[in-house]
């Protein structure tokens, strides 16, 4: 079944969607998980695509006094996840990144950190998404190439 279209079988998919989208959100809003130690936020999703907000943090900070890569790393990462996780079916389906490459554009140090992912291409066994990392004026920080891992879970897997 398509996300977002009517099943063959009658089935109800905006019910499906939805249901899906809130497991989405719950899993990335849980403040023991490593969204909550960096303090992102889930503050969009949509199919296919994901908006994430961060504020900057004094632990955020390298040693030349600005936002560390690997933060912004993350935020990229977790974006387009979510973004993927609108389209893969997670009661038969994991998915896992395998490569991620990102430039840096420009320095972050201090406000929010807003990132906004897209899935350009979702294939049976591959799937491709990109992020694009700003600050909270809007200024382009950031931007990130992605590619993921979607395969069927094995027995007893829960993720």
């Amino acid at each position: 079944m398509v996300p977002g279209k009517p099943g063959i079988d009658g089935g109800n998919a905006a019910g499906e969607r939805e249901a899906r989208y809130r497991e989405i959100r719950r899993s990335r809003s849980d403040p023991s998980t490593f969204y909550g130690f960096l303090g992102m936020r889930l503050e969009e999703l949509g199919e296919g695509t994901s908006r994430f907000v961060m504020p900057v943090t004094p632990g955020f900070f390298n040693a030349g006094g600005v936002v560390h890569g690997g933060v912004m790393a993350s935020i990229a990462d977790a974006s387009i996840a979510a973004a993927l996780a609108t389209l893969v079916d997670h009661a038969r389906e994991i998915m896992a990144t395998v490569e991620m490459k990102i430039n840096y554009i420009a320095p972050v140090r201090g406000g929010d950190i807003v990132c906004e992912a897209v899935i350009i291409q979702k294939g049976r066994s591959v799937a491709v998404g990109e992020a694009i990392v700003r600050d909270g004026n809007g200024k382009l920080l950031a931007k990130a190439m992605a590619t993921f891992m979607v395969r069927e879970k094995a027995g007893g897997e829960d993720r």
